[in-house]
């Protein structure tokens, strides 16, 4: 009997969690409006999505975990390019976005740069990314956020 309890209580808890996480997720920003990064990157045509960056000039940086977490939808997806080839990744990433049920935003930095197996990263989120998202970090190179355009 009291294992049973234990069982009810753990099951009603875990249902609150996931009431509390519909809740933050559904009052999310889901689009934004400004500049198509089409408009920054002529040679790839990002049209519905805009550019977005951290208000500091940081070269390595990530999303805030907490945030991450949050409004992660899927990711991160291996994208076999460059830093030389930006923005094509971010290009090429913004497919795997409109393909994905509820996917409003995407961050695309790269990894081990300057090394034999350098690639982008493309990560998935539900809501759009404000530049106080960013936080500084090491062994990535971000190369930005791209927010749905409303």
């Amino acid at each position: 009997m009291f294992s049973k309890m234990i069982t009810m209580t753990c099951l009603f808890l875990a249902t609150l969690a996931a009431a509390r996480d519909v809740r933050l997720r559904s009052t999310s920003t889901v689009c934004t409006s400004g500049l198509p990064a089409a408009k920054q990157h002529p040679q790839y045509p990002i049209n519905d999505f805009t550019y977005v960056a951290p208000r500091t000039n940081w070269t390595s940086y990530s999303i805030d975990q907490d945030w991450y977490k949050q409004h992660f939808v899927s990711g991160p997806h291996y994208i076999s390019v460059s830093q030389g080839s930006d923005p094509y990744g971010a290009f090429k990433c913004q497919y795997t976005c409109n393909a994905a049920d509820n996917c409003n935003s995407y961050f695309v930095y790269y990894e081990n740069v300057g090394k034999s197996d350098e690639h982008l990263n493309c990560v998935l989120f539900d809501a759009i990314i404000e530049p106080s998202a960013f936080v500084p970090s090491s062994g990535t190179m971000g190369a930005g956020g791209y927010d749905r355009l409303c």
